[in-house]
């Protein structure tokens, strides 16, 4: 099927595919090792302050590729006979494990077509460090850790100083890749090309720790934070001392998710107050 066919079918015949995980845990991956590991390489090297000695001929096939895993359910003495104490149930997309010769990580996090602000993001992101980074560097005292986020160009987010963006254009007309064949390569296309009419319109809920909405408050910008009960079950969360590790919904926007029951919601400014009476 020629690209111009798959465009007819997709936008007439076919619905396009817009479950996250299809991207990150089926189309990442068969773009990546198509015809072995150039493309992965090559990737690898669109990472700022990505050491050059670990490539297609140094490296090899010297690495574990992890998808959607769950470092708190996998670890621990029972599992790997290690005790990782991961504090959350965060899954990165990706865990990129390299053996030789340096041994360091790359842990990814891709969107496609959800909704958020970059400052909604960069709260999971913390977290998603705080949860699962750094219990691996505790454990493994790697070189490096390299936090990567995989986006759409369009949803316009920067690098910060705790992760780097690469836009999922990388792979789009990139003659430095193979991917002459690759069944999902068209599909990423058209889904790019199609992102405006493609992308989500509901407001995007992430899982967050209340330690990390606590912390990352910032008073120029205001999250919604919800809780099945509101504010009475938060209120018991925090006197229970619980609310540290208890993962709430998060979300952007002027109000409440749509969708979002009447009374489960608080903004990050009152959830900060119901700790901090606590604390006092």
């Amino acid at each position: 099927m020629d690209y111009e066919q798959l465009k007819d079918t997709l936008k007439y015949a076919l619905p396009m595919n817009r479950k996250e995980r299809f991207y990150t845990g089926t189309v990442l991956p068969s773009l990546l090792f198509h015809n072995g590991f150039s493309n992965l390489y090559r990737f690898l090297e669109a990472i700022p302050g990505f050491p050059s000695e670990v490539n297609e001929k140094t490296t090899g096939d010297r690495f574990v590729f992890y998808t959607e895993y769950n470092l708190k359910e996998s670890a621990g003495t029972r599992n790997v006979g290690v005790e990782i104490l991961a504090r959350t149930n965060d899954t990165p997309d990706v865990v990129m494990h390299v053996l030789h010769p340096a041994e360091l990580f790359v842990v990814i996090e891709a969107k496609m077509f959800q909704r958020l602000t970059q400052d909604v993001f960069n709260t999971q992101m913390r977290a998603q460090k705080e949860a699962v980074i750094n219990r691996l560097e505790e454990q493994h005292h790697p070189e490096r850790v390299f936090h990567v986020a995989l986006l759409p160009s369009k949803l316009g987010f920067r690098d910060t100083d705790e992760y780097t963006v690469v836009n999922w254009e990388f792979f789009v007309d990139n003659r430095a890749l193979d991917l002459r064949g690759n069944h999902f390569y068209p599909y990423l296309k058209f889904a790019l090309q199609h992102y405006n009419d493609l992308r989500s319109v509901a407001s995007v809920i992430h899982r967050v720790p209340g330690s990390a909405i606590y912390n990352e408050r910032n008073p120029d910008r205001n999250l919604w934070v919800g809780r099945s009960g509101g504010r009475d079950v938060i209120e018991e969360d925090v006197r229970s001392g619980k609310w540290k590790r208890i993962l709430y919904a998060v979300s952007s926007g002027e109000g409440p998710p749509r969708g979002g029951r009447k009374g489960n919601w608080l903004t990050s400014e009152e959830f900060a107050e119901i700790v901090e009476q606590r604390l006092r």
